[in-house]
């Protein structure tokens, strides 16, 4: 090769290396141009791809703002899915942890996100979760996503009974086709506006949420029960028209609900303080159990292991009592079988069976009562019903009853059938024992009996022991007590109380004592006239009105119906020198009437003016010679006799039938 060749490829050499570096410095020039402009246009291109991402996964209504794109992290400052105006899911404040290939396999690591508000519906088909529905994992695939932490969630459900919302924050993290979320401190706070359950109103509510699992854990699909615990919570349910049916205040709820083929759920509350106010009724202390078998119809049992029932209406209708039973409940009506105790010693009172209907505030009951043993130091029926009290005190005896109880919004009606076996009894009046019968009462709120009850009375001692009778009577509305026919057979007669309105804590009682035909001797020994005894046969009515607790006779009269003999034989008549006294404790002696009066005014306790008027004779005495003798005294006629302090100004003795006395 000549030098000329050599010289032509070697300037052919230089110039391929100079314009191989040129070419080089421009692809360098190039590939750092493109990446500047990848780069700088790279928030631009990472929200493209990501809107081309969720179109293939089959989102079609959302919207999103990249603020920043990283190598490895992106921050979106919105992203939100279905109407605009009314969207599904809004999120913000998202700090987004990736890889390009994990991208590219629609794989996001993590996600951070500052607050996000999810709103859902929901019908009887459940939850409406469509517009969500490629992001779960539905048609076209889904996106992979590691843990997304959520420091301020808020989910509001509609539902056909009305609104409610969580709020949390807490870490939820994809499982399988399962979402785990792990909240924080395991609780969720629950808001509701006014629920519509079926036939009756809830009251908007406010309460805590909690999971008691071991983990507290929830997983959505559930994958198991859910345990949960409430806070404090207010309960306020009303009728359709607004009457406040119940009022509530439970410390707290503990629940399991089971996910099956039905929604079940089981509630378990201690402590709970529930009042209905239509039938001025509350419990407290309460330890109640509520299964749903089926959440979705709220029909399901329960259980109340013991609570206080206390009666807040004024005047009380009933003493505190304890209950506890069992029952069932759907969304309209309240079944329940009950034992009730005395709240005070815990004796068993009755059993109650019935149902109450929520809607309506209405509601009926049987009840079973006894047998009931009374004593003077332990049960008694007035401490049981205080409307009872000032009727009668210290009852002895046993007694059974049967009740049939109704009830609604403001009214608590009732009647009952009562059985007293051998039960005695003290009223203002007197002392009752042996009291066997039926009573039948119309109405227990107020108590009123049917008229005409009978009663067999074993005795009354109000001052005279009267055995073996029967009494018939009646109780008002007012609480008032009327004896219509007490009756005793005393002396070969009849003894018969009767009485108007008897009032608890009138001033006044009135009575009339009637007395027919009582033999005159057996009359004598009542008054326990020492040294007097007498023959025939007296009636008569003796009006009594019990004022301030005293018995007061008025216009009392007692009147001999055939003659008889009267005979007093008494130490006063050795006290007597001499006059008019004398004589007529002479003539008392064996004295034969045809005619005898004994009228009675006074307190028969303190000052009793006694009037004894005779006609007759002694045959010892002025050789039969016939008397009218009239006794007037402001002191019984016992003590006037025991006594003897007879004057002229209280007798007058004169001689001669037909004659006056004053």
């Amino acid at each position: 090769m000549s030098e000329e060749s050599k010289g032509t490829a070697k300037r052919r050499r230089q110039w391929g290396r100079r314009w191989g570096r040129r070419v080089f410095l421009l692809v360098v020039l190039s590939v750092v141009s493109l990446g500047a402009y990848l780069w700088s246009e790279r928030v631009a291109l990472a929200e493209e791809q990501i809107r081309l991402a969720l179109e293939q996964v089959g989102l079609d209504a959302f919207d999103l703002q990249v603020s920043d794109v990283g190598l490895n992290t992106a921050q979106v400052q919105s992203f939100q899915i279905g109407d605009p105006e009314q969207p599904t899911l809004v999120v913000q404040d998202i700090r987004v942890g990736y890889s390009i290939l994990g991208l590219w396999a629609q794989k996001i690591g993590s996600v951070e996100i500052g607050a996000l508000s999810l709103h859902l519906n929901a019908d009887e088909k459940g939850l409406n979760l469509d517009p969500l529905a490629p992001l779960l994992g539905g048609e076209g695939g889904g996106v992979e996503t590691g843990p997304v932490s959520i420091a301020d969630m808020d989910i509001t459900l509609t539902l056909p009974e009305g609104v409610v919302r969580l709020t949390a924050g807490g870490v939820v993290e994809q499982v399988g086709p399962a979402y785990k979320i792990a909240l924080n401190d395991k609780c969720v706070k629950v808001d509701s506006t006014t629920l519509n359950l079926g036939g009756v109103v809830l009251d908007p509510l406010s309460t805590e949420v909690c999971s008691t699992s071991a983990d507290g854990n929830f997983f959505w699909p559930p994958q198991s029960a859910l345990a949960l615990r409430t806070g404090a919570l207010p309960l306020v349910v009303r009728s359709e028209l607004g009457d406040l049916l119940l009022d509530a205040a439970v410390a707290s709820i503990q629940s399991d609900i089971n996910f099956g083929a039905l929604l079940g759920m089981r509630l378990r509350t201690k402590g709970a303080k529930i009042s209905l106010p239509g039938q001025q009724v509350s419990l407290v202390d309460g330890e109640l159990e509520i299964e749903f078998s089926d959440l979705v119809s709220l029909a399901g049992t329960w259980r109340l292991a013991g609570a206080r029932v206390n009666d807040l209406s004024r005047p009380s209708r009933f003493a505190p009592v304890h209950v506890a039973g069992d029952g069932t409940v759907t969304a309209d009506n309240m079944g329940f079988d009950l034992l009730v105790s005395d709240a005070a010693s815990f004796t068993l009172l009755a059993s109650v069976k019935g149902a109450h209907q929520l809607a309506s505030g209405q509601g009926q009951a049987n009840v079973v009562a006894g047998p009931l043993i009374f004593s003077k130091t332990g049960l008694q029926p007035q401490k049981l019903l205080p409307s009872f009290k000032g009727l009668f005190a210290n009852v002895v005896g046993s007694t059974h009853a049967t009740a049939a109880l109704r009830w609604g919004s403001g009214y608590v009606r009732g009647n009952a059938n009562v059985r007293l076996d051998d039960v005695g009894l003290s009223t203002e009046a007197a002392r009752i024992e042996g009291v066997s019968g039926d009573l039948v009462f119309v109405s227990l709120f107020p108590p009123v009996t049917a008229p005409g009850l009978q009663l067999g009375v074993g005795s009354v001692d109000a001052g005279v022991v009267l055995t073996d009778g029967t009494v018939a009577f009646g109780l008002d509305a007012q609480g008032s007590v009327t004896v219509e026919n007490a009756s005793w057979p005393f002396a070969g007669g009849i003894i018969t109380l009767t009485s108007g309105a008897i009032k608890p804590g009138a001033a006044e009682q009135a009575f009339e004592l009637k007395v027919d035909k009582v033999d005159l001797s057996a009359f004598i020994h009542l008054l326990a006239l020492d040294g007097a005894s007498g023959t025939g046969v007296i009636s008569g009515r003796i009006p009594i009105i019990i004022r301030d607790g005293s018995p007061i006779i008025t216009g009392g009269v007692l009147t001999a119906s055939e003659p008889g003999q009267l005979s007093y034989k008494g130490g006063g008549t050795d006290a007597i020198g001499g006059g008019q006294g004398a004589i007529v404790f002479q003539a008392l002696e064996d004295f034969q009437y045809t005619g005898l009066t004994l009228s009675f005014d006074g307190d028969a306790q303190n000052r009793l003016n006694v009037k004894l008027n005779l006609q007759g004779a002694n045959p010892d005495l002025y050789d039969g010679y016939p008397f009218a003798i009239n006794i007037n005294t402001e002191a019984s006629f016992a003590e006037l006799l025991r006594s003897a302090t007879v004057g002229a100004n209280a007798i007058d003795l004169i001689q001669g039938r037909g004659a006056t006395g004053q």
